[in-house]
C-alpha cells in the first residue's frame, strides 16, 4: 500500500503465503508459500514477472526466512532443516553456503549476522556461527 492507500504491487505465489521478509535495503522480498520447499525473491523495484527475481529450491517445506542485515544472506528454515541462500554481488549469482539437517521451526540472524539462531518445535534452540579461533 501507498500512503494513498492504493495498491503499489501485487505478487502471487499460488497458495497461501507462510513465511516472507524484506531484505535491510528494502529492495528485496522473500516468500514462500505453504508447503512450498521454493523460496521466490522478488525485486520491489520492478513490476509484473519482471520483479521475481529467483525461485530458490531448498529441499524440503520452508517455515521461516530471513535475511541478515546486508541483503547478501537468506536463512531458510523448516523440518527438512535450514539453509543459507548467498546472493554474489559481482556475478549476479546465488550460492549455498550452508545447508543442515537440524529441523526448524524459525530461525533469525544474530548481531552483526555472525551467528544463525534456531528453534524446533520441542523448543530447542541451536547456534551456528564460525569458529572462533
Amino acid at each position: 500500500m501507498t500512503t494513498s492507500l492504493e495498491v503499489a504491487a501485487v505478487f502471487s505465489l499460488g497458495a497461501p503465503v507462510e513465511a516472507l521478509t524484506f531484505s535491510e535495503n528494502g529492495f528485496w522480498l522473500a516468500a514462500t508459500a505453504k508447503g512450498q520447499s521454493s523460496v521466490t525473491i522478488f525485486d520491489l523495484r520492478k513490476e509484473g514477472d519482471a520483479a521475481r527475481v529467483k525461485t530458490l529450491e531448498t529441499g524440503g517445506p520452508v517455515q521461516s526466512l530471513a535475511w541478515d542485515y546486508t541483503g547478501q544472506y537468506l536463512a531458510t528454515a523448516g523440518a527438512g532443516g535450514i539453509t543459507v541462500q548467498q546472493y554474489i554481488k559481482s556475478s549476479k549469482s546465488w550460492s549455498e553456503p550452508l545447508r543442515t539437517s537440524v529441523a526448524a521451526l524459525s530461525v533469525k540472524w544474530g548481531a552483526d549476522a555472525k551467528q544463525l539462531i534456531s528453534v524446533n518445535e520441542e523448543g530447542v534452540v541451536s547456534v551456528f556461527g564460525v569458529k572462533q579461533e
